[in-house]
């Protein structure tokens, strides 16, 4: 009886310790796999077969039009930037699409901005928008309430920072105001079964990278590093994103993302 006493004394712990071991290894397989899809999953922007936009007169570049003006050139960082609204970089699949733009400026250097979309001559949407305490890449979205993108219309925005008149004819300055384009398109049964299969945030990103739809490719991404600052591949995936050639937007790539501005939605 003590012999089996012994015996089983010795063969417990034995137990236990492989029990452990095999827990261990199959946490660390399991986190290993994770960690591989997450990093095997490579966002590449192709841009879709579009017309060009015509031209209205209004300036393609990333630069601001000026027209309200011009606000104090900040040493060491990028002017006011659109990361929407190019020609590769203006298709949505939204009714009611996100759009982000890169502004060097805080509250306290400037008083606030107006963000308005439009339909030709008609007006869609208008709205004011105070800065953020911190400069950065900041989002405008269009309300739920705002009548819906059509698909295959082809809409314009514009943006305008209203910096306080303070620049002296000493001083470098920058344009104070950006415009770019929208359009909506439909969502293919191709497109809808490979999100549907998406099985990670970055696969649903990086297939809307492959479809050319950019401001969904952004704007899931973004909201993704928002929710993750500190995810290194997340943050790496970004930066890969926006330094691609046919994106164009390395000057902004190491910027930090902010996030919505608080809107005050005006009467038309």
């Amino acid at each position: 009886m003590l012999r089996l006493q012994l015996k089983t004394l010795f063969i417990l712990p034995l137990v236990i310790f492989s029990w452990s071991t095999l827990s261990i290894s199959s946490l660390a397989q399991t986190q290993k796999s994770t960690t591989d899809n997450t990093s095997q999953t490579k966002i590449r922007f192709i841009p879709a077969q579009t017309s060009p936009p015509p031209d209205r007169g209004t300036p393609p570049s990333k630069e601001g039009t000026g027209s309200r003006g011009d606000c104090l050139y900040k040493q060491n960082k990028p002017p006011l930037t659109k990361l929407v609204g190019s020609h590769n970089l203006k298709l949505t699949a939204k009714e009611h699409p996100t759009f982000w733009i890169y502004v060097p400026y805080s509250s306290t250097e400037a008083n606030e901005g107006e963000f308005s979309l439009q339909d030709g001559d008609v007006e869609v949407y208008r709205t004011r928008f105070k800065l953020n305490a911190t400069p950065g890449i900041v989002s405008v979205s269009l309300p739920s309430s705002v009548t819906p993108l059509v698909v295959g219309k082809e809409y314009r925005w514009y943006l305008d920072i209203n910096c306080p008149s303070s620049v002296s004819s000493s001083e470098s300055s920058t344009p104070a105001s950006l415009t770019g384009v929208v359009q909506r398109v439909s969502e293919s049964s191709q497109l809808q079964q490979e999100l549907n299969a998406a099985k990670t945030p970055l696969e649903t990103i990086a297939t809307y990278a492959k479809y050319g739809i950019w401001l969904e490719t952004l704007s899931e991404l973004a909201q993704l590093r928002l929710k993750q600052p500190q995810d290194v591949q997340l943050r790496n995936a970004w930066v890969e994103l926006l330094s691609a050639e046919n994106v164009g937007l390395a000057s902004i790539a190491n910027e930090k993302i902010v996030g919505n501005v608080i809107t005050n939605s005006l009467p038309k």
